[in-house]
Parts: structure tokens; sequence; C-alpha cells
């Protein structure tokens, strides 16, 4: 069994560098013109048997749901909203640039960027957080699928469970350079791999 995992769409947002997080932002016309893209693509695998899914997964907020449902209607595929898959809240810095956040909040910022697993966002989550509602969601899917699967999400989503998969320091320089996504871009995953990271997860969290 396969995930094929994708980032969600444009928006507004992305382009002037907001940081987004738990804001339901809607894809822009680009976003939109790119899930049209993937879906269009995606199709296209599926008909000559290079692309299976047999369901999509996607996170509640509008620039998923509008980009998993695009896809969905193309393949074909129901389509089912899991909380778990909801993008990393970034609290207090929702709507910020970084270099706002880096002159308004110096310490909190310095603290979070030197323990980022851990330590929460003013008003928001950790790494930690994320990686486990995101490892309750797959652990969900897991359980209720033996066939591919697609699932729509967010980059701090995709960059924290790769990053645990990977055994990886929750560092900026690692997260962004070898694990963030492009919009619209997709990332195949094992499900034993990402079976045997779940069961991993939830064992050290019996033990802390």
């Amino acid at each position: 069994m396969k995930m094929y995992f994708v980032r969600h769409g444009e928006t507004d947002w992305n382009v002037n560098k907001k940081i987004q997080g738990s804001a339901d932002i809607p894809l822009n016309e680009n976003g939109r013109r790119q899930a049209g893209e993937l879906a269009a693509r995606l199709a296209g695998l599926q008909k000559e048997g290079e692309f299976q899914a047999v369901r999509v997964y996607t996170s509640p907020q509008l620039r998923a749901s509008e980009t998993a449902e695009t896809v969905a209607e193309a393949l074909g595929l129901s389509c089912i909203s899991l909380d778990g898959l909801r993008e990393m809240s970034m609290g207090k810095w929702e709507g910020m640039s970084w270099n706002r956040v880096r002159e308004e909040f110096p310490g909190e910022y310095r603290a979070w960027n030197s323990h980022r697993r851990y330590r929460k966002t003013p008003e928001g989550e950790s790494y930690q957080d994320v990686v486990s509602r995101a490892f309750s969601a797959i652990a969900y899917i897991l359980e209720r699928e033996q066939e591919d699967v697609l699932v729509v999400t967010h980059s701090a989503v995709l960059m924290a469970v790769r990053c645990y998969m990977d055994n990886c320091p929750f560092k900026e320089r690692e997260m962004l350079g070898r694990y963030r996504a492009d919009n619209t871009e997709v990332v195949e995953l094992s499900g034993e791999e990402l079976a045997r990271a779940v069961k991993q997860f939830h064992e050290e969290e019996q033990r802390s």
C-alpha cells in the first residue's frame, strides 16, 4: 500500500509570504488551476494504470479540501475529511511574515526555533503536536484501507511526518532543505514504513 501525500494548491497568503497555520484561507486563481492540473495528471495516470488510489483523504481546511475535491471528482473517488491532517497552528504568528515575527517576537522566535520539535508557538502548536495528530489520522487510514490512497494536507504536516520517519533533527535547515513541498507536489510514502513510524511514535509517547 502507498500513501500519496499532496500539499494543497496556492493561496494569496502563500504569494504574500504570510504564515497561514489554522487560518482558513481558500485557494487563489492559480491554486485552483494547479488543483485542476494535478487532477488531470493523476486522471491520466489512473487511466494508464500507473496510479490506483481508491480514496482521497483531506485536511478540512479550505485550501486543502478544495484541492482534494477537485482531484476526487476527476478520479471518481470519495473524499473524506480528517481533522488530524490540518495545518500546524501558529497561534499569534498567523497572518504575519517570518521577518515580522522575528522583529516583533524575537525572544519567542529564538526559543521556538532552537527547540522547534517540542516548543509551541505563542498560543499555537509544536511540531510534536503535529506529528501526534497526523499519525493518529494516518493510523485511522491504515486501519481502513488496504489499497493506495491520496492524502491532501499542508507543508508543516508533511515536513514533520517525513522528518520523524527519517529520524532527522527538527531544525530549520533540514526541514526546509529536505522536506518542504511545493504547492500540489506529490510525495509518495510507503504504508508499511508509515505503520512502523506510527507504532514507534506511540511507543515513545507511552514511555514518556
